[in-house]
């Protein structure tokens, strides 16, 4: 059986792919992991951001001793893969993204930065703090100022752009919800449209929030995969 790896987005954990973890096996050997300062993982002594969370993804390949694995990163996650692709060419054998942002700006950075201050959601929006606080422990209020500040250095200086996903020869899938509201179609297709091995597929009655996403839609698609 192939290898699949299941990689989650900000303020996420592997907890999120339990439906797709069940589901999965009858045709690949499925792995998931926390990256660092998720789902209770410690902050990784180096920083907070896609270019450490690449590195640890790397490592986790080379520990479970995995060749040319298939990857499903939702947001984030997908940003993730793509960049250790890029620097590191021939890691995936393809790579499949739901949800990534790929044309951030400053301002983009600021407004989804804003949504993200640990005492505006602990006061509006409670049970939205407690489940980040379930999922993350202690941690979650520092989990969102990191995540906060790397979205401002990505919209300072976007590591993927229509230069750099030129460079990235692996088979890809760029998939994104008719519904999402933080990313646009224009940019999932402008996206793919620089890569050279990469189709844009969209799909209906599907939101941003992957825990609102049919299981079964992703089933399908990753099924679909060779």
């Amino acid at each position: 059986m192939k290898d699949l790896i299941l990689l989650h987005g900000a303020l996420g954990s592997d907890s999120l792919f339990e439906p797709l973890v069940k589901q999965l096996p009858e045709k690949y050997n499925v792995y998931t992991f926390n990256l660092s300062g998720h789902g209770k993982a410690r902050f990784n002594d180096k920083g907070f951001g896609i270019e450490v969370f690449a590195e640890e993804l790397a490592h986790f390949i080379q520990v479970n001793e995995l060749v040319k694995p298939m990857i499903f990163g939702y947001s984030m996650g997908g940003y993730v893969a793509l960049y250790l692709e890029l620097h590191q060419p021939g890691t995936f054998r393809q790579v499949i993204t739901l949800g990534t942002k790929f044309g951030w700006s400053v301002e983009t950075a600021e407004k989804e930065a804003s949504r993200l201050r640990p005492e505006i959601i602990e006061q509006k929006v409670p049970a939205f703090a407690d489940m980040l606080a379930a999922r993350h422990g202690d941690q979650w209020r520092d989990l969102l100022t990191a995540t906060a500040d790397m979205m401002k250095q990505l919209g300072n200086q976007p590591l993927l752009n229509q230069r750099t996903l030129a460079n990235i020869a692996a088979p890809t899938t760029i998939l994104r919800g008719d519904q999402d509201q933080m990313v646009s179609r224009e940019e999932s297709e402008t996206a793919a449209a620089h890569m050279p091995k990469a189709d844009f597929l969209e799909l209906s009655n599907t939101p941003h929030p992957i825990e609102k996403v049919d299981p079964e839609v992703l089933i399908k698609q990753l099924r679909a995969r060779q």
